[in-house]
């Protein structure tokens, strides 16, 4: 299209196929039935990594892996030192190392460091079972019968993650989750559920707990999130958070055109996130975009604009 407003783009056409299965499409791209593949997922990255002709493209991008505490539907959730013992049980370093094969690293909150309103001043929790284990003590969860199960007032520390069926990584981070939980006393199941389903689910805030993530806006809002009358339908705060500081500082941040300004609210929001122990943050969703050694151009996006942001500028050699 020569009056693209960009340029002409030096590729005249692009044949979109949605191939819903990920052997699929991998098998397509080897074979070169297709020629690009994005978001590959991360278990398949080896098979690609040495494929002729393939180079596999590493982007660190703007959303977060982590497991959601739904402090409406599971009531032990709304004490903060269950909160951050179980963060403190998870050993989100091994996740990273051996699951994700080096992939994707560690986060620690749900502002990414490739974004501008980034802050590394927010509070680490370092895996530490002994310290999580007293933090149970402290809020009177202990396992009275030995069955390795910490209970209070007659009622067990046991709780159902869900998360999205067929998604490998996932799945295996999951059961990863459920022994180190163990570890400490507390007793998680897992339960999968396809993704036409699972939206239906946390959007009712029908789950204890839930094992996703959020790709956030290259504009970084927290209060979709957070703020606690974002609940949904109004929002996707599915953690159930109800704290005044913080929704006070996410909604003074999106009230404020000054850049300085706002980066000031949102480091104190991350600082507030962090303390209060909202959720469980687990590792930054690297994107993986598998592409023609012979294309030249393309740019990986780690924002929600997606691969294609700077079409115009691929070419075929």
């Amino acid at each position: 299209m020569p009056s693209y407003w960009r340029g002409t783009p030096k590729i005249a056409k692009l044949l979109f196929k949605f191939l819903s299965n990920t052997n699929t499409r991998i098998n397509q791209l080897t074979s070169g039935e297709v020629h690009l593949v994005v978001t590959v997922p991360w278990d398949k990255h080896r098979a690609l990594a040495g494929a002729a002709g393939v180079v596999v493209h590493r982007t660190p991008g703007n959303a977060y892996e982590h497991v959601t505490l739904n402090q409406r539907q599971f009531p032990a959730f709304t004490d903060v030192r269950v909160r951050r013992a179980l963060t403190m049980a998870v050993d989100r370093d091994l996740i990273a190392r051996t699951i994700l094969d080096g992939l994707a690293p560690v986060t620690h909150g749900p502002i990414q460091s490739v974004s501008w309103a980034f802050t590394d001043d927010a509070r680490k929790y370092p895996f530490d079972p002994a310290s999580a284990r007293a933090l149970l003590d402290e809020a009177e969860w202990r396992d009275t019968s030995g069955d390795g199960i910490r209970e209070r007032g007659g009622r067990p520390l046991a709780f159902t993650l869900i998360t999205q069926a067929g998604f490998a990584v996932r799945e295996s981070v999951a059961q990863v989750l459920q022994r180190q939980f163990r570890e400490i006393g507390a007793d998680m199941a897992i339960s999968l559920h396809d993704g036409t389903s699972i939206s239906q689910i946390w959007f009712d805030g029908r789950f204890d707990a839930m094992l996703h993530w959020w790709q956030m806006p290259a504009d970084p809002e927290l209060t979709l999130f957070f703020a606690a009358d974002r609940t949904p339908p109004a929002g996707r705060n599915i953690n159930f958070v109800n704290d005044e500081a913080l929704t006070r500082l996410v909604y003074a941040a999106d009230r404020t055109v000054d850049l300085g300004e706002r980066k000031r609210y949102l480091r104190d929001a991350q600082i507030r996130i962090a303390d209060l122990a909202v959720e469980i943050p687990l590792y930054n969703v690297t994107k993986l975009d598998a592409v023609p050694a012979t294309l030249s151009g393309f740019t990986g996006n780690p924002t929600n604009a997606g691969a294609f942001w700077n079409v115009h500028e691929w070419e075929i050699r």
